[in-house]
C-alpha cells in the first residue's frame, strides 16, 4: 500500500530537517572538542614549561648547596665565606619561592605549620585587634565572643626591638553554630616573623648602607635578639623575588622615555667554584634629570659586552647618553632608532686630569672652555628655563663657543705631538665632536652624563662589600632593591619609610594598581 503523496513529502521534509539538525549538532559536538582539545595541548605546554622550570631551578638550588659546602669554599677567607652564606641562603630561599609559585595549588588544606618559639617578653607590644565588622550572624543571632588567636611579629627600630600582636577574636552564633574570624592581612613573608618595618630595614643597611648580614647580625644581637644571619638571608631573598613585579614595571616605563642615560661600573663578584673574585658590572640606566619621570634602574651582569646594554634595551628608540664605551656603539647602527649623545663631562675630564698631573696650559685653557659652557648650563638650570628656553639659550649663546672650543682644538692638534697625552685628550673631543655637541640642538638632552654618574656614586662609596655568588641571582637582587633605593631617593622620599610601605601594601596591591608604589608615583598612605 503506497502512502499518499503528501504524506510522503512531509516525511521526507522532516527527514531532511532531522539530517541538518544532527549534522549541525555534531559540527557543533566537533567544534567543542576541538576546542577543549587546544585547551587541553595548551594546559600541558604550560605544565611542560612550568615543570622544565622547576627542573632548572633544582638544578640550580643544587648547585647552590653543593658550592656552599664544597671544599672551595673552604679555601675562602671568613669575611668571604660569610658573604658566600649569605648569598647562597637568599638565593635558596627565592627559588624556594618561585618553584612554590610554579607548583598547582593542593586542594586539600596545608598541613600546620610548627609552632615558632615565643619572641622575648621584655620586648614592648603593640596590640593590633582583628575584629569582625559586624557580629550579626545571618540567622539573626548576636555573636558571641568565644576566644582569640594571638600571633606575633617582630618589629625594628634602630636600636630597638618591638613585637606586633595580632588578636584574632573568635565569634561564635550559638543558635546556628557558625563561627567567624576576621583574617589577619596579608604579609609579604607569609607566616613569618618580620614586620614591613624589619624588612626594610634589612634591606636599607644591607644595599644603601652596605652592612652585610653578618654584621647585621650583630647589630640586633646587641639590641636583645641575636636574628641569624641565615634567617636574615631568607627574608632578602623573599624580599627580592616580591619586589620583582615593581622592577619590571618600572622598567617598561623607563623605555617609554625618549632621553635615556647609560653607564657601567665593575663590581667584585664571588665565584665559589674559582675560590676567587672576578669582574662583574652593574649595568645603570635613567631617564633625565629634565624628565618627569625620575628613575633608575640597575641591571647586573656577569660581563662587560655590549650585548648587555643591547638586551636591556631591546626595542627602544631615543637619544642615549653615554660615555665612549664601544659596547654601545651596536646601538647607533643605522635602522636601529637610537641617536648617541655624548658626555661632555667626559671630555672636560680628560683636560683636568691632564692639568691636574702636568699643569699643562693648553689644559687649563681647555677647562676655561668647558667653564664657559657649564656657566650657561647653570644660568638654565637657575632660571628654571624649560626645554624650548633651554635650546634658545643654547643656539644664542652655547653654539658659538662651543664652536670656538672646536677650531681651537683643531689649531692645537697639528701643534701637539702624536702620541702624548695631551693629543689623546684632544683627539678623543674632536672624535666625539658630533655626539658631544647634540645638546645645543635640543632642549630635552643635558650637557653630559653626571645625572647617572651621581646615581653609581652610592654603589661604588659600598663596592668592598660587594662579593656575590655566582648565579647572578644575588647581584641582580641587589640592582633591583638598589634601583628601588635610588629612585626613591631621586624623587625626594626617605628610602626606609618609602620600602616599609611598599612592603606593606604589595601584598593586597592589585596588579592594575601596582604603578602607585612606583617611586615617582607614591604617596604615603595617612598611617604610614
Amino acid at each position: 500500500m503506497e502512502l499518499p503523496r503528501e504524506l510522503a513529502q512531509m516525511d521526507a521534509e522532516r527527514l531532511r530537517n532531522l539530517t541538518a539538525t544532527l549534522i549541525a549538532q555534531l559540527a557543533e559536538r566537533d567544534a567543542r572538542i576541538g576546542e577543549h582539545e587546544i585547551q587541553l595541548a595548551s594546559r600541558d605546554k604550560e605544565l611542560q614549561r612550568k615543570q622544565l622550570k622547576i627542573d632548572q631551578l633544582t638544578h640550580e638550588m643544587a648547585t647552590l648547596k653543593r658550592w656552599q659546602y664544597g671544599r672551595h669554599s673552604e679555601q675562602m677567607d671568613a669575611v668571604q665565606r660569610s658573604l658566600l652564606d649569605e648569598s647562597i641562603d637568599a638565593d635558596i630561599e627565592a627559588i624556594s619561592l618561585e618553584i612554590e609559585a610554579l607548583k598547582p595549588k593542593p586542594s586539600t588544606t596545608p598541613k600546620s605549620q610548627p609552632k615558632r618559639v615565643a619572641l622575648p617578653a621584655q620586648f614592648p607590644r603593640r596590640i593590633i585587634a582583628h575584629e569582625p565588622e559586624n557580629t550579626q550572624c545571618n540567622c539573626g543571632c548576636s555573636l558571641e565572643r568565644i576566644g582569640e588567636d594571638i600571633s606575633e611579629k617582630l618589629d625594628y627600630t634602630p636600636g630597638v626591638f618591638a613585637v606586633e600582636q595580632h588578636v584574632r577574636g573568635k565569634w561564635v552564633c550559638r543558635s546556628c553554630e557558625r563561627l567567624i574570624q576576621a583574617p589577619v592581612p596579608p604579609q609579604v613573608i607569609d607566616k613569618g616573623i618580620p614586620t614591613a618595618g624589619l624588612l626594610a630595614q634589612v634591606l636599607i643597611a644591607k644595599y644603601l648602607d652596605h652592612l652585610p648580614l653578618y654584621r647585621q647580625e650583630a647589630i640586633f644581637g646587641r639590641a636583645g635578639l641575636a636574628l641569624p644571619r641565615s634567617t636574615l638571608a631568607q627574608w632578602v631573598g623573599a624580599c627580592g623575588v616580591k619586589l620583582q613585579p615593581l622592577i619590571d614595571a618600572m622598567k617598561a616605563l623607563l623605555l617609554t622615555r625618549a632621553v635615556l642615560h647609560a653607564d657601567e661600573t665593575p663590581v667584585p663578584m664571588l665565584k665559589p667554584g674559582l675560590g676567587r673574585t672576578h669582574k662583574a658590572y652593574l649595568w645603570s640606566y635613567s631617564s633625565s634629570e629634565y624628565d618627569e619621570l625620575q628613575a633608575v634602574i640597575y641591571d647586573f651582569a656577569e660581563g662587560r659586552s655590549g650585548h648587555y646594554a643591547r638586551e636591556f634595551l631591546q626595542g627602544w628608540t631615543g637619544k642615549l647618553v653615554c660615555d665612549d664605551y664601544s659596547g654601545y656603539k651596536a646601538l647607533f647602527e643605522k635602522g636601529r632608532g637610537v641617536t648617541e649623545v655624548g658626555c661632555m663631562a667626559h671630555a672636560r675630564r680628560k683636560f683636568h686630569d691632564l692639568y691636574k698631573n702636568h699643569r699643562s696650559d693648553i689644559a687649563a685653557e681647555a677647562l676655561r672652555h668647558f667653564a664657559a659652557l657649564y656657566n650657561i648650563e647653570s644660568e638654565a638650570r637657575e632660571q628654571k628655563l624649560d626645554a624650548h628656553g633651554r635650546r634658545q639659550l643654547r643656539q644664542q649663546r652655547s653654539k658659538p663657543l662651543a664652536e670656538t672650543l672646536r677650531q681651537w682644538l683643531v689649531r692645537q692638534r697639528r701643534e701637539v705631538p702624536d702620541g702624548t697625552a695631551t693629543a689623546k685628550a684632544i683627539v678623543y673631543s674632536l672624535g666625539r665632536w658630533a655626539a658631544l655637541v647634540r645638546y645645543i640642538e635640543d632642549g630635552d638632552l643635558p650637557i653630559d652624563n653626571n645625572h647617572l654618574e651621581n646615581r653609581i656614586r652610592p654603589v661604588a662609596l659600598g663596592r668592598s662589600n660587594w662579593l656575590f655568588c655566582g648565579s647572578l641571582r644575588a647581584g641582580q637582587r641587589a640592582a633591583n632593591v638598589m634601583s628601588l633605593i635610588q629612585s626613591a631617593k631621586l624623587n625626594g622620599h626617605d628610602p626606609y619609610r618609602y620600602l616599609k610601605d611598599v612592603l606593606e601594601r604589595l601584598p593586597t596591591q592589585s596588579a592594575s594598581r601596582l604603578k602607585e608604589l612606583l617611586p615617582h608615583q607614591w604617596q604615603p598612605l595617612a598611617t604610614t
